[in-house]
């Protein structure tokens, strides 16, 4: 599904695995929001089991494209096995500020025994 918003943004919801057989697909759709002069595109992943290399090559190819027009691909709530290939392939620029990293608690209650009982 691709949401269009206001301002040039689109967000693309992307669910199942991407690989060689579904990335034809993934292309479409990220082609079609080229197409429409989407300058900033968001690409929700919270629904995506699964990205190989060829996944990823889409999602650099289309980086690079918007890039130059001074726009943006941003890849959001990555599953770990996804978020793993960026980390392995060097690639975690693609991915939202939000997602960049791990989510840390605040200081002063990570310093805090907890007192819960499982």
């Amino acid at each position: 599904m691709i949401r269009y918003r206001g301002d040039g943004r689109v967000t693309v919801f992307l669910e199942g695995e991407i690989d060689r057989t579904t990335v034809p697909a993934v292309g479409a759709a990220l082609a079609t929001c080229l197409a429409n002069r989407m300058t900033d595109i968001d690409v929700d992943l919270a629904a995506v089991a699964f990205c190989d290399a060829s996944g990823l090559n889409v999602f650099l190819e289309v980086s690079q494209h918007l890039a130059a027009s001074e726009g943006e691909l941003r890849l959001h709530h990555p599953a770990p096995v996804v978020s793993r290939l960026l980390d392995l392939t060097g690639t975690g620029f693609l991915l939202a500020e939000e997602d960049s990293g791990v989510e840390q608690p605040p200081a002063e209650t990570a310093a805090q025994p907890s007192s819960e009982v499982a």
